[in-house]
């Protein structure tokens, strides 16, 4: 990863903070129900938008395939063929994933939101139901982190491809219909906020790093 000094540790820490506040706050209005009028609408606005069959695909398989094969394949490839600065990034990015999955696992568990097709008639359901609460989107939250290492860790040409891949990964949720724009934007939140956190200590990254075999 790229340098980051103590006062740069201190701004990620407190940018990861109050953005994870932000997810608490969403989270809150999406458990009391003040937000559903706006985002049903919202939800039905994009998801009703079907400008062509190839949309529908272009949506449908950044859905199924824009998170694990897309960013399986990043933290592969940075650190099979990248050097000290890529291997790190990769090993940053894994270790934001690890975090997330059981995160976002347990909210969905211990606050069940339905899916917006088992709430809303007449959604266009583009890809298979989904057995898991709707909040926060776990494709999302995943993305987002990842996003956010690519961004601090990675050139500016490589890290826009990546953040815009990310944020079409997070639109094609609502669109193929499994997820609310709230359940989008507190993966985002969720995300980019333990991304943050995780950056701003980059020792611990060293450490895993200096115990790998190199060449």
């Amino acid at each position: 990863m790229k340098h980051v000094d103590a006062r740069n540790r201190g701004r990620l820490r407190i940018a990861g903070s109050i953005i994870l506040g932000l997810f608490i706050v969403v989270g809150f209005s999406v458990r009391s129900g003040v937000l559903q009028t706006w985002d049903a609408g919202s939800f039905s606005a994009v998801n009703s938008w079907a400008p062509s069959p190839v949309m529908d695909s272009i949506m449908i398989l950044l859905s199924l395939y824009g998170r694990e094969l897309v960013w399986g394949g990043v933290v592969l490839g940075l650190f099979a063929l990248g050097g000290e600065r890529e291997k790190k990034t990769a090993l940053t990015m894994a270790m934001v994933i690890l975090i997330l999955i059981p995160v976002g696992w347990s909210i969905k568990a211990l606050d069940y939101r339905p899916r917006p097709y088992d709430a809303i008639a007449d959604v266009r359901l583009l890809i298979p139901r989904e057995v898991d609460g709707s909040f926060p989107s776990g494709h999302t939250l995943i993305v987002a982190g990842g996003a956010v290492v690519a961004w601090l860790s990675l050139g500016r040409r490589w890290a826009l491809i990546l953040v815009s891949e990310a944020a079409m990964v997070a639109i094609s949720r609502v669109y193929v219909g499994v997820h609310y724009p709230t359940d989008v934007l507190g993966g985002a939140l969720l995300g980019a906020g333990a991304a943050l956190l995780v950056c701003s200590k980059p020792e611990y990254i060293d450490k895993i790093y200096s115990k790998i075999p190199h060449p």
